[in-house]
């Protein structure tokens, strides 16, 4: 899914506004490089795309600001990593695909958890004296990719 980026911006630059916090340059550049249908970036992937060179400070900081503002997310896909995402109001709520040979991340649109499934798990998360305010859910398997080059690899 393409995201419309005009849209996404701006409400998410109203949202910084209604929260308190400035827009700044560094905060819109960082907006942009998730339009496209992008997700789960890492600070290097995102200054590497907005180009802010190898000081990654003003850059962490910025990701931070935009994180307790509500615009921002982060998640651990199992790789280690910290990664960023559009929060569910700005991006979709979405889960991921990662491929368990060349780490890429496919977005999967909409909520997998759903009907009695997810009745289910909210009933267990509070048998268990937990009350529900998130969840992720992380695919893994192998792209297209690496299994069309694995298969040439066993045709030769």
């Amino acid at each position: 899914m393409v995201r419309d980026a005009t849209f996404n911006i701006d409400r998410a630059l109203g949202a910084l506004r209604e929260r308190g916090r400035r827009s700044t340059k560094l905060k819109r550049a960082v907006l942009r490089s998730f339009m496209g249908g992008d997700c789960a970036l890492t600070a290097e992937e995102i200054a590497d795309r907005i180009g802010v060179g190898t000081e990654l400070s003003p850059l962490y900081r910025c990701l931070s600001s935009l994180e307790e503002a509500g615009v921002l997310t982060h998640l651990y896909l199992g790789d280690g990593g910290r990664r960023y995402d559009l929060a569910d109001e700005f991006g979709g709520h979405h889960h991921h695909l990662v491929c368990e040979k060349c780490s890429r991340i496919a977005r999967i649109d909409g909520c997998i958890l759903g009907g009695d499934a997810a009745a289910e798990a909210v009933a267990e998360a509070a048998a268990q004296g937990y009350v529900m305010s998130d969840h992720e859910i992380v695919l893994r398997g192998v792209c297209a990719g690496c299994r069309d080059v694995g298969d040439a690899a066993d045709g030769a």
